[in-house]
């Protein structure tokens, strides 16, 4: 059951993890719109997200084995093909064919500006950001924020310069874009990616950097709650996060 009051959301695509963070043989958990997911990749690199639970007994998928081209779980060992979530194997019965009818419940993905893109619905495209569809971005760290998605889009959207694409994209900067996952109803995780990526000795301290930020920008949303979003504790928090945009721009072109 989704955590939205939005049907609007639920056909859109949004980022739900890094690429990097989808390793072969590793399922990752993930949580959109309420709904859990089991994020993995098969041994071909393709790009899976279901349902986290079992179509047997409900267990969490995200418990199981990736086995490269299966995913099976921890409870009964029932296994589930990549691609179309397909039941292939029940151990209790093994010289049966699982019916057609027993799968996990899949939901369109793909990889897109080096983040995992999920959508819950059957319609839509993921978006089209120009600034990163150039050179492959540098992901930055993603952050948990305990805010519902507009809340933290408004004060990233407070920050000087900031280019409002959508309501879940945000530039701040020219190099800086800021994609927002809405976890639940009050709780979303701020994806970034940097254009073009920093090479050598600059790569650390942009990193760095931005994570300082970033989280001092979620500690001061999570504080002021949202009926003191731009209190003074907050603007001073969203001013250094528009200044690290500044020195992450200035510390590339060094760099470079």
């Amino acid at each position: 059951m989704h955590d939205c009051n939005d049907p609007d959301l639920v056909p859109r695509w949004f980022p739900i993890a890094r690429s990097e963070e989808v390793e072969k043989r590793h399922v990752f958990h993930a949580k959109l719109l309420g709904e859990e997911l089991a994020v993995w990749r098969d041994d071909e690199g393709r790009i899976n997200a279901w349902e986290n639970r079992c179509a047997h007994r409900g267990v969490r998928l995200t418990i199981g084995d990736n086995l490269g081209a299966e995913l099976r779980c921890r409870y009964h060992g029932w296994r589930y093909l990549s691609g179309t979530g397909q039941c292939s194997v029940i151990p209790a019965h093994p010289g049966q064919t699982p019916s057609p009818a027993i799968r996990a419940k899949a939901y369109r993905c793909a990889e897109r500006y080096n983040f995992v893109w999920v959508s819950l619905g059957s319609e839509g495209e993921i978006p089209e950001i120009a600034t990163l569809a150039g050179d492959a971005p540098l992901t930055l760290r993603s952050i948990f924020v305990e805010a519902a998605a507009p809340v933290v889009g408004a004060a990233l959207a407070g920050i000087a310069g900031a280019t409002i694409r959508d309501p879940f994209t945000i530039e701040t900067g020219d190099t800086i874009v800021t994609l927002l996952q809405p976890v639940s109803q009050g709780r979303c995780i701020i994806h970034a990616a940097l254009t073009p990526a920093p090479s050598g000795d600059a790569r650390l301290p942009v990193l760095r950097q931005h994570n300082e930020r970033l989280s001092a920008l979620r500690d001061a949303i999570e504080r002021a709650g949202t009926g003191r979003l731009f209190d003074a504790s907050t603007a001073t928090t969203v001013d250094l996060y528009r200044r690290q945009v500044a020195d992450t721009r200035l510390a590339y072109c060094v760099a470079s």
